[in-house]
């Protein structure tokens, strides 16, 4: 196997490829990062008349499927293109955006599938909240609305993302080893899924968790139906305190307000307390929904993971027995789940899953990779008795590898972040006698070899 791993922003996109050439392209990043890094890529493999076989999408966050959302665009550009130049129109302009390869399917958890009849109430729901909290003055409010306004743009993409592969537009086959159905841990453990030499095996989401996350939406929903409306009245009640201008300014988020709604918690709980790793009340619902693989060929090993929580990680690894009570997990690589968010990792997951290659996507944004999460899985490798994971291979050479480095980060505060990230697993490896090795991007994408 090689796995491909672009800047992606923020997001996740990586191309794993089989030794038999079969592709699978892993999330798609943010739509920008998509169109500078990725796509050019993907249109050199159409040149070549190669294709991608499945399309995955791990879950909706924009930072996985806006780059696949613009890649899907793109081809429907190219498409209508085609389409004016074949029916007397040669004249017509092609696209801008290089062409994606071909695809043959697509495996993507729909939102719409997820929460069922109130999809449209709960977006709702979210833009409205997000403008409200945005008028705090608190860190931590302002970051969860930043949160929820990502959702809603995720949500609004999911939706788009379904009408584009529907067979009105690019006809792509869905969830085709679920029968077109939501994949995820049956009940009964299912045969693993062929990808050429491929076999690849659903670790989460389980049935149960999409049935809690589904009563989790909508019971925010009707919990804070009502507070959020009186608040909204409140809010129009005011406005005649303002010119026109101040209006549209603020829509209507006094410091007040944003407080009062805060207090309800939706979704999550907020992160005003000190960090504790691996939290899973803070993660946000649609991470919890991660579609996750544990994939093999020919004694490789490998864990893509998307946005999950090192618990349901677990669960997925010993319902298909790779994982088994009190002992642990070695693998070749082992794709960081929610870019180092130091609320899906903790020691002890670290200390189960141990691997020779980590590879992490983050880019500073959110703080992300947690500098404890490094120090984690840095611990369980080199670090005190009590902290070193007991797996055999524990011992051997690691790498970590990032596909961006501060030069990559959007703004001064990641960049800073980055900085830090750097320097901390830059000295653990001075100090490592050899045993850890790094990587930091500072193109357009890595290879490696599995």
């Amino acid at each position: 196997m090689k796995l491909t791993v672009f800047q992606s922003g923020k997001g996740d996109c990586l191309l794993l490829t089989g030794a038999d050439g079969k592709r699978m392209l892993v999330d798609g990043g943010i739509a920008p990062s998509y169109s500078e890094h990725v796509a050019p890529a993907l249109n050199a493999l159409r040149a070549n008349n190669e294709i991608v076989d499945v399309v995955y999408l791990s879950h909706i966050d924009d930072d996985h499927i806006g780059g696949i959302l613009q890649m899907m665009d793109d081809e429907v550009a190219w498409r209508i293109h085609e389409f004016q130049v074949s029916h007397g129109n040669p004249t017509h302009t092609a696209p801008k955006a290089p062409r994606p390869a071909k695809m043959k399917a697509i495996w993507h958890n729909a939102f719409h599938d997820l929460v069922d009849d109130n999809k449209g109430e709960i977006e709702d729901m979210l833009a409205a909240s997000s403008a409200i909290l945005s008028g705090s003055d608190h860190p931590a409010i302002k970051e969860l609305a930043s949160e929820q306004a990502e959702l809603v743009t995720s949500i609004a993409q999911s939706i788009q993302l379904t009408k584009r592969v529907g067979v009105n537009q690019l006809g792509l086959k869905l969830n085709v080893p679920a029968h077109g159905k939501l994949m995820l841990v049956r009940p009964n453990t299912a045969p693993a899924i062929k990808l050429g030499g491929m076999r690849l095996k659903i670790i989460g989401p389980f049935s149960e968790d999409l049935k809690n996350l589904r009563t989790e939406w909508n019971a925010w929903l009707e919990k804070n139906k009502a507070q959020l409306k009186k608040i909204q009245d409140d809010a129009k009640g005011d406005e005649s305190q303002f010119s026109a201008s101040e209006i549209d300014d603020i829509i209507l988020p006094k410091l007040q307000q944003a407080d009062l709604l805060s207090e309800l918690q939706p979704l999550n709980e907020l992160a005003t307390a000190g960090i504790k790793l691996g939290d899973r009340k803070k993660v946000t619902t649609p991470n919890l929904a991660s579609l996750m693989f544990f994939v093999e060929e020919a004694g490789k090993t490998l864990i893509l993971t998307g946005d999950g929580h090192h618990s349901d990680i677990r669960k997925g690894l010993e319902r298909i027995k790779k994982l088994k009570a009190g002992k642990g997990l070695h693998v070749d690589v082992l794709k960081l789940q929610h870019h180092g968010s130091e609320h899906n990792i903790d020691l002890p997951f670290c200390q189960s899953v141990t691997a020779d290659n980590y590879v992490i996507c983050g880019n500073g944004q959110h703080e992300n990779p947690d500098l404890a999460v490094l120090d984690a899985i840095i611990a369980s490798r080199r670090g005190k008795p009590d902290q070193l994971s007991s797996n055999p291979e524990a011992g051997n050479s690691f790498k970590i590898w990032m596909n961006c480095d501060s030069s990559q980060s959007p703004n001064a505060a990641a960049e800073a972040h980055m900085k830090e990230v750097e320097k901390l697993i830059s000295k653990a490896a001075n100090d490592s006698n050899g045993k850890l090795s790094f990587f930091f991007l500072k193109g357009s994408s890595f290879e490696l070899e599995i």
